[in-house]
């Protein structure tokens, strides 16, 4: 069991009466007070004759909607895998753009993991592959949904490789500054290139950029790297080969991952029969935070229409 520490689980306090905040002396003395005490109306309160007192129509409330702005575009910063979901969504609707981004936000790499176990943590992201697969067969066709799903897996095995920072928080193997262009297209970041080629055929100079950036920080360590990158082009060259082998590998180990199973073989024929069988799996499972998961399944039940989430939610208030 995973013992949280963070802001979340501050203990509840709850409230005490007034009267046992009071030593036995303050509550004799306030009662002394309030005995000797005139009112500030001696009046007694009431409505003037002429005010009508009958029972007022009954009020006709409608429901109060929200509507939520568009999800933001999540990027990995490897754009064999960004770049093949761009294009999967080129031309299609807002709310498509918005599940899949949902997906991966909150499914795959949910950087708060509060309250959740690591089979909860897993589970939630083959649940999140069987959404994306999901909307692949309902508004896809054949050979746009490949390249989609072999994207969506392959974050999926990010997140399933992710590593616990502290009992509530997760990180993972993507990168926090990211090059797109106007068309929403990753490029890959030539840095790494740089270091690669620095770190292999002139090991000291890469020490001392490491020291840099310990001591001075990633800006004055970037101003090193890029000033020593336009002096060794050859060499950066020379190690272009090695470089893209090193990057096929990380591929290739990425695709070993195995992605966990709870939820595989979804039915995806329909919005009803996709939501059917996930409750069933989910009820065949041991050791899952079952209410997590149904929430989750309420939450697509009430959004209308094929998509699995609403930016349009609407509350009604009770009688």
């Amino acid at each position: 069991m995973i013992k949280c520490t963070c802001y979340h689980s501050a203990p509840y306090q709850p409230i005490r009466p007034l009267k046992e905040q009071l030593t036995p002396e303050q509550d004799a003395k306030i009662r002394e007070g309030f005995a000797s005490a005139k009112p500030m109306n001696e009046k007694p309160l009431a409505l003037p004759e002429s005010v009508d007192t009958s029972p007022a129509a009954p009020v006709e409330r409608g429901p109060i909607v929200i509507e939520t702005g568009p999800v933001t575009p999540f990027y990995t910063g490897y754009a064999r895998i960004d770049n093949a979901i761009t294009d999967a969504l080129k031309g299609k609707s807002q709310e498509l753009k918005d599940d899949v981004y949902r997906i991966i936000w909150r499914d795959f790499l949910p950087h708060n993991v509060h309250g959740m176990e690591e089979a909860d943590r897993l589970a939630k992201i083959g649940l999140g592959v069987e959404k994306a697969q999901y909307l692949a067969d309902q508004f896809m066709d054949d050979k746009t949904k490949a390249s989609f799903m072999e994207a969506m897996r392959s974050i999926a095995k990010i997140g399933m490789s992710g590593t616990r920072v502290s009992d509530c928080e997760m990180e993972y193997n993507v990168k926090h500054i990211v090059q797109i262009d106007g068309n929403g297209y990753v490029h890959e970041d030539r840095s790494e290139e740089y270091l690669y080629a620095m770190e292999t055929k002139a090991p000291k100079e890469y020490e001392t950029y490491k020291k840099i950036k310990e001591t001075s920080g990633e800006t004055e360590a970037a101003f090193f790297m890029v000033r020593w990158a336009i002096k060794n082009l050859d060499l950066i060259k020379s190690c272009q080969k090695d470089y893209k082998e090193k990057q096929e590998e990380r591929y290739e180990k990425l695709n070993k991952v195995e992605l966990d199973q709870t939820f595989a073989g979804a039915d995806t024929s329909s919005k009803e029969r996709f939501l059917a069988s996930i409750q069933e799996k989910l009820m065949d499972s041991k050791g899952l935070q079952i209410s997590l998961f149904l929430k989750q399944i309420s939450d697509m039940a009430k959004t209308p229409g094929n998509y699995l989430f609403g930016r349009r939610q609407e509350f009604t208030a009770r009688a």
